[in-house]
C-alpha cells in the first residue's frame, strides 16, 4: 500500500465500500457476471437445421405423393398431387397438391347426327352403353333412344354424367352439352394417362361416330409447376415441423423448423416416377446441436473468439465470432 498514490488508495477504498453496500443478490450477480466473462477454451457452434432436397426430373402425374413424418409430432403429412377438378384424394387425410391447372385433360368428340336405334352401343373406357326403346332403360349402362334426335342427345349427356336417375356417373370422363351434333367427352383426370381411354361405337348410322378410338391431347404437369405447387402446399398445410422452398433447378428444399439433431429423425418419402430425394434419403440430415451457453459466455480456439450474445440452447444460433487474425 505504501507504493500506491493517494488517488489509487482512495479508488480502492471506494470499491471496497461499494462492495460492502451490495445486497446478497447483487453480490451473486456480480460473481455470475465474472464467471460469464471467463474465456473458455473450445469451439462454439450454432445449431444447424436438418434438411433434404427433393429433385423432380420430369413430369408429375395424378396420385403421386410426398410423405413427411416427424416422430415428435402427431400423424403424417401425405401430400398428393391431384389433376382432377374435384381434387379426389386416395385417403381423406391426404393433403391435396393442386396441379389441375397445370395439365391438359384428354378429350374427344362424339358426333350424333341421327337418332340412335335400339341395340346401338358406344363404349367409353370399359363401360358399354346400350341404347334401348323409350322407357325401358332401367339399369346402369342403358340409354333410352327417346322420341327424337334432340332428346336422344340430352339422354346421352345425362347418362354419361350420371344425372338421369339410372346411370352412375362415368368414373373416367364427363360429357358437355351437344353443340349442334357434337358432344365433347373430357377425361376427369389431367395428363397423358387419359389418352388411352377407349371411345368406340356400333351405331347403325354411319354419321354417329367418335372422332377417334381413344381420347387424345392430354398433357402432364411439368416439374417446375409441380415444385411451385408442392412448396405452397407444405407452407400452408405442414403439421410435421418442416418448411419448404424452391431449390436449385427443379427441386424442393425441405428443412426442419427446429434446428439441431432432433430434425435428423424426420422421415421423408415419395412415390414419384420422376422425383427422388438426394441419395435416396429416407430422413432429413445435417442437423447439428448448438453449443449450450449463457449470455456473455466466451470461448476461444486457434482461429476465432466466440461470444454468446443471448442464452443458447441446443437449437439456438446465438453465438457470434471474430477472427483472431495474424500476428502484428
Amino acid at each position: 500500500m505504501n507504493n500506491l498514490t493517494s488517488m489509487e488508495v482512495a479508488h480502492l477504498n471506494n470499491i471496497n465500500t461499494n462492495t460492502q453496500r451490495m445486497t446478497l443478490g447483487e453480490k451473486i450477480k456480480s460473481i455470475i457476471d465474472a464467471v460469464n466473462n471467463v474465456v473458455v477454451s473450445g469451439t462454439a457452434v450454432n445449431a444447424v437445421n436438418a434438411a433434404e432436397n427433393l429433385a423432380i426430373s420430369g413430369v408429375v402425374i395424378h396420385g403421386e405423393t410426398v410423405t413427411i413424418n416427424n416422430p415428435a409430432a402427431t400423424g403424417t403429412d401425405v401430400y398428393e398431387f391431384l389433376t382432377d377438378t374435384a381434387q379426389t384424394k386416395t385417403a381423406p387425410t391426404n393433403i391435396a397438391v393442386n396441379i389441375a391447372a397445370n395439365t391438359i385433360k384428354p378429350s374427344g368428340v362424339l358426333t350424333i347426327a341421327v337418332q340412335p336405334t335400339s341395340g346401338d352401343t358406344m363404349t367409353i373406357g370399359t363401360k358399354v352403353y346400350t341404347f334401348v326403346p323409350v322407357g325401358t332403360n332401367t339399369a346402369d349402362g342403358e340409354i333410352s333412344i327417346e322420341t327424337d334426335l334432340a332428346t336422344s342427345k340430352l339422354a346421352i349427356v345425362a347418362a354419361i354424367n350420371g344425372v338421369d336417375g339410372i346411370n352412375e356417373s362415368h368414373n373416367l370422363v364427363s360429357a358437355a352439352n351437344f353443340v349442334v351434333d357434337d358432344c365433347i367427352i373430357t377425361a376427369l383426370i389431367g395428363g397423358v394417362s387419359g389418352d388411352i381411354i377407349a371411345t368406340t361405337e356400333t351405331f347403325a348410322a354411319g354419321t354417329n361416330i367418335f372422332a377417334g378410338a381413344t381420347l387424345t391431347s392430354g398433357a402432364d404437369c411439368t416439374a417446375a409447376n409441380a415444385v411451385t405447387a408442392l412448396v405452397a402446399s407444405i407452407t400452408t398445410s405442414d403439421t410435421q415441423g418442416v418448411g419448404a422452398a424452391d431449390g436449385a433447378g427443379d427441386s424442393v428444399d425441405i428443412t426442419a423448423d427446429v434446428a439441431g439433431v432432433i430434425g435428423n429423425a424426420i422421415v421423408i418419402g415419395e412415390t414419384m416416377a420422376n422425383g427422388a430425394f438426394t441419395g435416396g434419403a429416407v430422413v432429413l440430415s445435417g442437423g447439428i446441436d448448438g453449443t449450450v451457453g449463457v449470455i456473455n459466455t466466451m470461448m476461444i480456439d486457434d482461429t476465432y473468439l466466440y461470444k454468446c450474445v443471448a442464452a443458447n440452447a441446443t437449437s439456438g444460433k446465438n453465438w457470434r465470432r471474430i477472427s483472431l487474425g495474424s500476428a502484428y
